[in-house]
């Protein structure tokens, strides 16, 4: 039988809206690949369990790709992908089991409308992560494939909820363009500022 402990919070949720980046750089193939991480926006929420070891709120994050320039050889594929690195100081799960699978450690999940989602702008049924105590856990939300020049990728009310970690939980969101071409594969990547949720 599991032990609860339920604390009452009287907390309001809170938005902190995060700069934006960009960075460029030419490929060896002579492309210029440009990404930028845009309208960031993280929005606290106090977790609907009160519990001192959750963390949850809501998210905005626009990633935008762009290849320019006059290379010697096509762009085979392109990909714009976006995401969060989320870090837990300290993991209080105690062996933990959440649905159908054993997991040990935090749980990280991210929803879109309710259904957890990744890697893919469409939803799918479940996503959750374990990350360690001291470690950082990459979660892709989205990806792109580039069919022309721009693509652009916006996630808008995404849920991020941390559950099993007692002390801060800091996130820092990514976006990478990625090129392949006959000669030379490349990656550009941007990061956000490290915020807490």
């Amino acid at each position: 039988m599991a032990t609860t402990l339920s604390v009452g919070t009287s907390a309001i949720a809170t938005a902190d809206p995060v700069a934006d980046t960009s960075r460029e750089a030419i490929t060896d193939d002579g492309w210029q690949i440009r990404v930028s991480k845009l309208e960031e926006n993280v929005d606290r929420v106090p977790n609907l369990a009160e519990s001192p070891f959750t963390r949850e709120g809501f998210v905005r994050l626009k990633a935008v790709a762009d290849i320019a320039g006059s290379g010697h050889v096509p762009v085979d594929a392109a990909n714009l992908t976006l995401g969060y690195q989320i870090g837990c100081q300290v993991d209080v799960s105690n062996g933990m089991t959440i649905g159908l699978s054993a997991a040990v450690g935090p749980n990280v999940s991210i929803s879109v409308g309710g259904v957890n989602a990744g890697m893919s702008a469409l939803a799918i049924p479940s996503l959750s992560f374990a990350p360690k105590p001291g470690t950082i856990t990459t979660v892709p939300l989205a990806t792109k494939q580039l069919s022309g020049a721009h693509a652009s990728v916006t996630v808008d009310q995404v849920q991020v909820k941390v559950d099993s970690c007692l002390g801060p939980v800091s996130l820092r969101s990514y976006a990478i363009a990625s090129t392949s071409t006959a000669d030379a594969d490349n990656s550009v990547a941007v990061y956000g500022d490290p915020i807490w949720l």
